[in-house]
């Protein structure tokens, strides 16, 4: 959005917290809340050597921040229009090792910034009766294809417009448009960009648009979307899914089939570096995705199962970069629909890959209330380059514990652990790097975070 438009934002959105105010609108129509997380990270990698670095050292690095949300969210004034706003605030308590864009920005001096301040969500929404909604501005979006992600201090928000359209019971059509985005480590709404840094080759995607449908009827779930990055690429997804009741337990069966495809001028060699090619020349990229999952819930235990299978490169990020005025380039891993999905950087999405994955939760409540656990476990073989003619092979494996804690003696007080553990190997060729979709021979992460909410 341009910046007078942004301005007219603001001072609508200030008239509209006032607005309660001058119409006497009762207190609990309003709701206000501060949400504060303590976050602690822990990482030790090792990469894959490479004709540049033959025999690179082990990496590792401690971050720990507290971040703050101050959060309003109004009624909806004579039924029709309100507005929402979060002030978004992250201060940084101490980091060793490595400065990474995991908490916080990397300044030019190489340091961790010490905090930032930022309005992450200032919309204003307008609703029709139960028949339709819509954002103008700063806001979290949540889709197929596309989501907001909340595993560091803050979500990460975007700026554009969403609507969404429920014409019969069960249906919805939405639809949204961006041409901004902050990531989570950062005060800054910035372009979108793709990942190419090489001189004179453009790199900025003029919006990121987004089209879709769902349908719930009883036990059937289906879901349809289309995403653009406009000259970059463009994305398409359908789910559907089936519960099965089992007394009081469930089955729920469902699959995925996903394209990934460049679409346009912008996606050149480099503007995806998990793409094998060297250069700026345009590429081609043709990915499909498609998986099976099923899931059966049976008192306190949740097993579930998925296998999925990748032809050509499926490429996660629909925007891999922004371009930030401390002069770095944040990445963001994306949005993975896939059951088989990692946590921990890489993609389990490769060309000619096949990722079966297990997962078992747990919820101790007749033991022990508010503690809930999971395991996932998932292992991929036969990726293969993507962009390169060579024999490589490569397989991987990633693994997930996550302990979670919601004190009943201390409401909306939560306390998390969860351990990701990634390893790769490739053979058949004697650059191991070839295959750049499999980004480390070993990662090991340990996250904690402590979490509180608290309703004014």
């Amino acid at each position: 959005m341009t910046k007078k438009f942004e301005n007219v934002l603001f001072c609508a959105l200030a008239g509209g917290l006032a607005w309660p105010v001058v119409a006497n609108a009762a207190p609990e129509e309003n709701r206000l809340e501060l949400v504060g997380r303590a976050i602690y990270w822990n990482e030790e990698s090792l990469a894959y050597p490479s004709s540049s670095v033959r025999n690179p050292k082990q990496t590792d690095f401690e971050q720990s921040a507290v971040g703050l949300q101050l959060n309003y969210l109004s009624p909806y004034w004579g039924g029709i229009i309100g507005v929402d706003a979060s002030a978004y605030g992250v201060v940084r308590l101490g980091d060793s090792g490595l400065p990474t864009t995991n908490l916080l920005e990397v300044g030019h001096n190489g340091q961790l910034q010490d905090s930032y301040l930022t309005m992450g969500i200032a919309a204003i929404k307008l609703k029709y009766e139960k028949y339709a909604e819509a954002r103008i501005g700063r806001q979290l979006q949540n889709s197929l294809l596309l989501k907001s992600t909340n595993t560091r201090a803050l979500p990460d928000t975007y700026s554009g417009l969403s609507a969404l359209i429920k014409p019969t019971t069960g249906m919805s059509v939405y639809g949204a448009i961006y041409d901004q985005w902050r990531p989570r480590s950062s005060a800054n709404f910035e372009k979108f960009r793709t990942e190419t840094t090489a001189a004179g080759v453009a790199n900025g995607i003029d919006y990121v648009g987004i089209i879709g449908a769902s349908y719930i009827n009883g036990p059937v779930t289906i879901t349809a979307e289309y995403l653009n990055s406009k000259s970059y690429l463009s994305k398409f997804g359908l789910v559907a899914g089936y519960t099965i009741p089992i007394d009081k337990n469930s089955l729920k069966l469902s699959s995925g089939l996903f394209t990934s495809r460049d679409a346009g001028s912008l996606f050149v060699c480099g503007a995806e570096k998990e793409i094998d090619c060297t250069g700026t020349k345009r590429i081609e990229n043709d990915g499909l995705g498609i998986y099976l999952d099923a899931e059966l819930k049976l008192n306190n235990f949740t097993f579930g199962g998925a296998i999925a299978k990748f032809d050509g490169f499926w490429i996660e990020d629909n925007f891999a970069v922004n371009g930030t005025k401390t002069g770095s380039l944040t990445q963001d891993h994306g949005s993975n629909p896939f059951p088989t999905s990692a946590s921990l950087g890489p993609d389990l999405a490769n060309n000619g890959e096949i990722v079966t994955s297990i997962r078992l939760a747990y919820d101790w409540k007749d033991f022990i209330s508010g503690l809930k656990s999971g395991f996932k476990y998932a292992h991929g073989s036969g990726a293969k380059s993507s962009n390169l003619a060579n024999s490589a092979k490569g397989r991987e494996n990633y693994r997930e514990i996550d302990i979670k804690y919601s004190m009943p003696f201390a409401k909306n007080l939560a306390l998390r652990y969860v351990y990701l553990n990634y390893d790769s190997s490739i053979s058949g060729f004697t650059t191991a790097a070839t295959i750049k979709g499999l980004p480390r021979q070993d990662w090991e992460q340990h996250r904690f975070y402590l979490d509180y909410v608290y309703q004014f």
